[in-house]
């Protein structure tokens, strides 16, 4: 005659994994919140002229809503939360090897504004801005023609690199980065020329 196995303990060893996993999860998001705060995006030296210009853009509160996207709200995929975690990873590393390590001391305005649809994500312009129907948001052009050019870029997207949100709206969230850039520049050569 067989005995009857208890079932007791898979059970117990199941729930204290669930719940230990749990326990970890907390305070890994607690970190990941606080590594994906405007404040600690622009800790760097190296990101100073670009949080500025973002504060003078609709996109960092210069609206009549008062809104102030996250940095990540722009520059992290919305897809799903492994590929998320692993680009916030990623571009944190690199971030922070290029600073500390190779001792970057200003980004290079040249050779990273012609890459930027690499580094705004179109999931993230469309998470909050529903191009269609577009809307009168902007009264320099006319409705009819805006919403046409969104829906050619929608359309050609997939296929074409060249149909992105960044191509046009290169500016919105960092207006005058190239100036504010090279003032920063000037001012650095100005404080070294006076040591």
């Amino acid at each position: 005659m067989r005995s009857k196995r208890r079932k007791l303990p898979g059970f117990i060893l199941f729930g204290g994994t669930v719940l230990l996993g749990l326990a970890l999860s907390f305070p890994a998001s607690d970190a990941i919140h606080v590594l994906s705060t405007n404040e600690f995006c622009v800790s760097c030296h190296t990101m100073k002229a670009v949080g500025e210009t973002f504060a003078m853009s609709p996109h960092g509160g210069n609206n009549s809503q008062g809104f102030v996207a996250n940095c990540v709200d722009c520059h992290l995929p919305k897809s799903n939360a492994l590929h998320e975690f692993w680009v916030k990873g990623t571009d944190g590393t690199r971030h922070v090897f290029m600073e500390y390590v190779m001792g970057m001391t200003a980004l290079d305005y040249d050779e990273v504004h012609p890459k930027r649809a690499e580094y705004t994500y179109e999931s993230a312009c469309l998470a909050c801005h529903k191009l269609i129907p577009a809307g009168a948001r902007d009264a320099t052009v006319d409705s009819s023609v805006r919403d046409k050019i969104h829906a050619t870029v929608l359309k050609n997207r997939e296929r074409d690199d060249a149909f992105h949100c960044a191509g046009c709206h290169y500016d919105v969230s960092h207006p005058g980065l190239r100036r504010v850039m090279q003032e920063k520049y000037y001012q650095a050569l100005a404080a070294h020329a006076n040591k």
